[in-house]
């Protein structure tokens, strides 16, 4: 059910339609041997394709604001989950850094060097591990993100074509009929005589 506003909208659209029918109707035929063809003022008629331009419901420009917000928000998605991917990455160097560091404090200590040297591989391991875990959950976050977004994006694309379409048949319904009757305008004017 159209809510009461895109019907006004609609009945606006219309209203200047037939505006421009009645230019185009009231238009005069120029003389032979071109008296199928007629002058119509542009300005009016500039002011009425203006008119309809003013007139297209709302939710055309939202599906239009939806379409770039929607890229918007893909980009924003992609940048966030390569931003996350280089802070995973920053933070596994820092860690096996650390590693590193407290491995060469512990060699240094003779006394306890054996004892070192299986921490620092088990560290190495954990830091690997933890470091490849990272990565993954970023991975994962970042393919969740864009997949989020593609989908939101698809799915707000159709609707928009959808609601396009809708509203572009009824325009072309229109259009059809007052080129129907402009066409029969000027047949008639074409059978009077000169």
């Amino acid at each position: 059910m159209t809510d009461p506003r895109t019907q006004e909208q609609l009945t606006s659209v219309f209203a200047v339609l037939d505006s421009l029918q009645e230019a185009v109707s009231e238009s005069k035929p120029l003389p032979w041997p071109m008296q199928n063809r007629s002058l119509i003022n542009k300005e009016k008629l500039l002011r009425l394709l203006e008119r309809t331009r003013e007139t297209i419901p709302e939710e055309v420009h939202q599906a239009r604001w939806i379409s770039r917000e929607t890229k918007r928000i893909a980009v924003e998605s992609t940048s966030k989950a390569e931003r996350v991917m280089r802070e995973a990455q920053t933070k596994a160097r820092d860690i096996l850094k650390e590693a590193e560091a407290e491995t060469m404090r512990r060699v240094q200590k003779e006394e306890i060097l054996v004892k070192a040297q299986r921490e620092a591989e088990q560290l190495m391991t954990q830091v690997e591990a933890d470091a490849d875990r990272v990565r993954r959950e970023a991975d994962e976050y970042a393919a969740r993100t864009r997949n989020e977004a593609e989908r939101f994006a698809r799915r707000t694309r159709e609707e928009a074509d959808r609601y396009a379409m809708k509203i572009l048949g009824g325009m072309e319904n229109e259009l059809s009929k007052i080129l129907s009757i402009v066409k029969q305008g000027q047949e008639s004017l074409g059978d009077k005589p000169a």
